[in-house]
């Protein structure tokens, strides 16, 4: 479905859970991967695909992905789903995304659930080896996910035939985002953090945990990207962080 010119699913009834996942995923990875199945009954599960991913907009220039332009876009599409105030869960490049959303729509966010992000972007686009697969083709693109984690048969097409254009476009956007920690700072509405404990973003998570005051739950036996293969344990992982945040709320 489309709102407002977003690619998008939704699952389940109640309160609103908006969920932004990795780069390159869209909404249909996030159903193939389970986390439909795991959270439809617990929430109204919304599931976009942002800008450059899946069917939605996907222009290839570099100056179309600012973080603004791109979570202004999420907040229409929730315009167009007559969601006022959502909580978010934000995973890797949707983290940023939900921190974004928070910073340029904050009143649009109940509270947030935020893993596996860096504060910032730090690479060189000559060695970057996810500019390279890009690069190198839909397959390369492709296989190169299928050695970080199990893909399953339709995001392996999905990959395949990504834009690359795009991707490539998004990526060299993202080096230049905003600092996550300087948008985290700015946050007003309750806050949780996770990681995987083979995570590459793990320390960088744990500071900012420590400086801000928030708890960080960290997953054992999983890296970053296999804990994306493992819905359930990261959606109980999830409940118990939505009622460390329900408490976080209801406090004086």
């Amino acid at each position: 479905m489309k709102a407002l010119g977003l690619d998008y699913a939704e699952f389940g009834a109640g309160q609103p859970l908006l969920l932004l996942l990795g780069f390159g995923m869209g909404h249909e990875d996030a159903i193939e991967l389970g986390y439909a199945a795991a959270m439809k009954n617990r929430c109204r599960l919304i599931c976009v695909s942002p800008r450059g991913h899946g069917t939605s907009p996907a222009p290839g220039e570099v100056s179309a992905y600012g973080l603004e332009a791109i979570v202004s876009d999420i907040a229409q599409a929730l315009d167009g789903l007559q969601v006022e105030k959502t909580a978010v869960w934000g995973y890797s490049l949707g983290a940023k995304l939900a921190l974004g959303l928070a910073a340029w729509h904050p009143q649009r966010v109940e509270r947030m659930l935020l893993g596996g992000f860096e504060t910032q972007s730090v690479f060189s686009p000559e060695t970057d080896i996810v500019l390279e697969a890009l690069r190198q083709g839909g397959e390369a693109w492709r296989d190169l996910w299928r050695r970080l984690m199990p893909v399953p048969a339709g995001m392996a097409e999905r990959l395949a035939a990504a834009d690359r254009k795009a991707l490539q476009a998004l990526r060299l956007a993202e080096k230049e985002w905003p600092d996550m920690g300087s948008l985290l700072g700015q946050c007003e509405m309750p806050v949780a953090l996770y990681a995987a404990d083979r995570c590459f973003a793990r320390a960088n998570m744990a500071a900012l945990a420590e400086a801000h005051g928030l708890a960080c739950a960290i997953l054992p036996g999983c890296d970053h990207f296999s804990l994306l293969a493992e819905p359930a344990r990261v959606a109980a992982a999830v409940n118990e962080q939505i009622v460390v945040l329900q408490e976080t709320e209801r406090k004086p």
